[in-house]
């Protein structure tokens, strides 16, 4: 606030009050001129500023807007005349893709119910040369101020980690990449690779092993056929009684008749329109549009969509859950439906966990023979056996490599277990008599035809109630 002298010259009350109020923030200061007597002069543009100054007011002032006040005289006002700048923090760097990052060859449910197998986009191909993705470095960001002087110092963006993998290149300022080779391009946490995709037209009626990278495959593959891929393996037409791994994901756009032989086998997801008589292991979930008569196992969910959906007899299991539209059919056939941990689950863990207390016994070996070796070293050189020490420490850093294997397989199957407690049964429709549901060593049987249930087990019980979407 600037300081008003009491009194005039010819000692009448001075009635001129110059105030400065500056917010809290020091982001703005406002003016305030008191209306003067008659008979005193008005405030003049050097006595504003000097009581701007004097109240700490240095930067942000609008100059115009003093002259206008003092002008205009302007009197009993509160006008902002001095404004900071807000900091601008600087924008973190950022990737733009030229393809679909998120990409899951998951079929779609249509309006009418009914799913869709055929129009999946199951992958995205490129070919040499082409823009995979730009990199848009951090910016550092703005300098701000308040209207005391104050400098206000932006937080700089933070960088993205480079981009790893295989199949590409990358421009000079390391800024953009483009695909080396032909094939399709996979992205998932900075991971960035292009991969082959063995492309074959019609039928498969033989072998097809060991490919590293996607098969694309536009026909059938009939009886006796086995198909092993390091990466996904897509299936236009029909599957017979085929033994058919991947690495990855299983796409199957029309459906599995394996008439009780062959394995379909994935470490990620398998989808296809309907598996009868077929026998399928997944790591991640299972899709279709119905399930007869097979043996279904799938680490993550079955997920049988559509609204003629159904799992009708043979046994099916999802650790994290099954979903489906209806279970079993009016003929009352067997149908097992399995969620929760399975006993192979808990006992792998088991396992592993005896495996891992083997491991730290014989790292304990090593580091006991390493210490006596060295103690040996220190006091009679002569003696130091190097080649047993060498080869003692090369033993040590394999069992460490195998222990952080272990310890990574233990933490899955851990959090496998842990989540699976949470798994539950929908049944959308429809769930018949003859179809038993088994929550690890609980087992549940409709003793009648019940309508939209989910079945989850409480503490130790099953328990059975309508379920809202």
């Amino acid at each position: 606030m600037g300081t008003p002298e009491l009194f005039n010259e010819m000692g009448q009350l001075n009635k001129k009050d110059i105030q400065v109020i500056i917010a809290d923030d020091n982001m703005s200061a406002t003016l305030f001129l008191s209306e003067p007597a008659k008979e005193e002069d008005p405030y003049t543009y050097e006595e504003v500023m000097r009581a701007l100054s004097n109240a700490g007011v240095k930067m942000g002032l609008d100059d115009a807007r003093i002259h206008h006040m003092v002008e205009e005289q302007i009197y009993n006002t509160a006008v902002v005349v001095a404004q900071g700048k807000m900091v601008q923090d600087g924008a973190d760097g950022y990737y733009e893709f030229e393809f679909e990052t998120d990409l899951k060859a998951k079929p779609s449910v249509r309006e009418d119910g009914s799913v869709d197998y055929y129009n999946m986009k199951l992958y995205e191909k490129v070919s040499e040369g082409d823009k995979l993705a730009q990199y848009y470095p951090p910016t550092k960001g703005v300098f701000g101020f308040d209207v005391k002087g104050k400098l206000l110092a932006p937080k700089a963006g933070k960088p993205k980690s480079n981009l790893r993998g295989k199949g590409f290149t990358v421009s000079e300022d390391g800024n953009t990449y483009y695909a080396a080779i032909d094939g399709k391009v996979e992205y998932c946490n900075y991971d960035l690779r292009i991969v082959n995709v063995l492309d074959i037209s019609g039928d498969v009626d033989l072998n097809i092993g060991n490919i590293d990278g996607d098969v694309n495959i536009t026909g059938n593959v009939i009886t006796g056929v086995t198909i092993r891929a390091m990466g996904s393996i897509y299936i236009g037409g029909y599957v017979e009684g085929a033994v058919i791994k991947s690495n990855k994901d299983i796409v199957l756009n029309k459906g599995v008749n394996a008439n009780g032989i062959g394995q379909i086998e994935a470490k990620g997801n398998i989808s296809a329109r309907f598996f009868e008589n077929a026998i399928v292991y997944a790591e991640g979930d299972v899709n279709a549009g119905y399930i007869l008569s097979s043996k279904i196992m799938a680490l993550g969910k079955v997920i049988v969509q559509g609204s003629r959906g159904t799992i009708h007899g043979g046994d099916v299991t999802g650790v994290m859950g099954i979903e489906t539209s209806n279970a079993g059919n009016a003929s009352y056939a067997p149908t097992n439906l399995r969620i929760g941990a399975t006993k192979k689950l808990r006992m792998d863990y088991a396992n592993i966990i005896v495996q891992l207390k083997d491991i730290d016994s014989q790292i304990e070996m090593y580091e006991s023979a390493l210490k006596k070796l060295t103690m040996v070293r220190d006091v009679k050189p002569e003696a130091f056996d190097s080649v047993s020490y060498t080869k003692i420490c090369q033993s040590k850093i394999i069992k460490s490599a195998e222990k952080a294997k272990c310890e990574q397989e233990s933490k899955r199957l851990y959090d496998l277990i842990k989540e699976s407690g949470k798994a539950v049964v929908k049944v959308d429709s429809k769930i018949f008599p003859g179809a038993r549901i088994y929550i690890e060593a609980k087992v549940y049987e409709p003793a009648d035809t019940l309508v939209h249930v989910l079945v989850r087990k409480v503490n130790d019980s099953i328990v059975v109630r309508d379920y809202e979407e």
